[in-house]
């Protein structure tokens, strides 16, 4: 499984970024402000909102459509039934909001943050979200989504099939792992995921050319992986999908995505 490159230009431009102290952000604490730039929409023009903080508005139902919202945040706000649809959503932050029935179809909403709102029928469809954060939030599993929804469903089989899985451990050495029919798994919305088993199957140098018969994790120094042992977590393993850093065996399900995570 490898990135889109609207995924890579999302990693690069998160790299790259350098963070806008809140008393630089442009504030929108008036609904008639809003309605009034609104109205200048063009068509194919989106108006530009990034950045901004919109604190304590009801526009629940209102036409958000076609707007340049990345990297703004929605701090008690009503959103309920708002249509964001074809807005660029991208690192929107929400705190403390009324989201039910909100509309994102068609969104890039990747790297949003939904921590501790109601995802009740939030309408995902055709949404990008990757790297979006879901811990925390309330009812991740009664948002409307279909098969244009991207990384909202794991990548992994959910249940009831063998696969492969990588990780790479100190000095660089790579493991090949093989996660069994019977093993816990989940992914969030990244590329990673975690198991709750594994049994080692090879463990190579980074270019392949050498071989190994162990490698250390680098989280933990007492943890081994072995070629031809079965593996478990030491701290067990956490059942939540959405909690992606917490107990269990991280894993890629790409060999170069691996390495290249862990050699930046």
């Amino acid at each position: 499984m490898n990135f889109t490159s609207s995924e890579l230009d999302f990693i690069k431009e998160n790299e790259a970024y350098v963070p806008i102290p809140d008393s630089d952000k442009r504030r929108v604490e008036s609904e008639e402000e809003l309605k009034a730039e609104l109205e200048k929409r063009t068509e194919g023009v989106s108006l530009d909102f990034r950045h901004c903080i919109f604190r304590g508005l009801n526009l629940a139902g209102w036409d958000m459509t076609g707007l340049d919202l990345s990297r703004a945040t929605f701090e008690k706000c009503d959103l309920r039934g708002t249509d964001f649809s074809g807005s660029n959503m991208d690192n929107v932050a929400f705190y403390d909001n009324e989201l039910v029935g909100m509309k994102l179809c068609g969104c890039n909403a990747r790297g949003c943050s939904f921590r501790f709102q109601d995802m009740t029928d939030i309408d995902l469809r055709g949404a990008n979200i990757y790297s979006s954060v879901l811990e925390d939030a309330i009812n991740q599993d009664k948002v409307i989504i279909d098969d244009d929804t991207k990384w909202y469903k794991m990548r992994c089989p959910e249940k009831g099939e063998a696969f492969i899985a990588w990780k790479c451990c100190t000095d660089l050495r790579v493991v090949m792992m093989l996660v069994p029919r019977d093993a816990e798994r989940c992914m969030a919305t990244l590329e990673t995921g975690r198991v709750s088993k594994v049994k080692v199957l090879k463990i190579t140098s980074i270019d392949e050319t050498e071989n190994y018969t162990w490698a250390q994790s680098t989280v933990d120094p007492d943890f081994y992986y072995e070629v031809g042992k079965w593996i478990e977590p030491a701290n067990g393993f956490q059942t939540d999908r959405w909690k992606d850093s917490s107990p269990g065996i991280h894993f890629f399900l790409d060999r170069q995505q691996c390495v290249d995570y862990q050699s930046k």
